[in-house]
């Protein structure tokens, strides 16, 4: 009688480790259904971090060009020494205006990056 009494403990231990394993068990899908959605999430942020970043680059780009741009355009309008003067005629018609603009030296560089934008 003892070995059935002690088959019949140890049956039962087996039948309540049963049971934490299947509960265990189904938790599996649900741990793997959680990790597919983060799984989707993270890959949609790298996707969007990576146009973000695509997009950042094109306007660091184009934003570079612009301060060349504005670098000539800064060193044209400093230029000392621009004359306007206003002729008067005999006539007493309007004057036209005369504009003297002195020689300005653009790096070639600047010239060459303008030239390539332009076409």
């Amino acid at each position: 009688m003892q070995s059935i009494n002690s088959l019949r403990e140890l049956n039962s231990k087996l039948l309540v480790k049963i049971t934490i394993l299947k509960k265990e068990n189904a938790e599996i899908p649900e741990l793997r259904l959680k990790f597919e959605t983060e799984n989707a999430r993270l890959k949609q942020i790298i996707k969007e971090n990576t146009r973000h970043n695509t997009k950042n680059a094109e306007l660091k780009s184009r934003v570079g060009k612009l301060e060349a741009k504005l670098a000539l355009l800064e060193q044209g309008s400093a230029v000392d020494g621009i004359v306007l003067s206003f002729g008067q005629t005999q006539n007493d018609e309007e004057a036209m205006p005369v504009v003297t603009v002195p020689t300005v030296n653009v790096p070639n560089s600047i010239i060459n990056q303008i030239n390539n934008e332009v076409g």
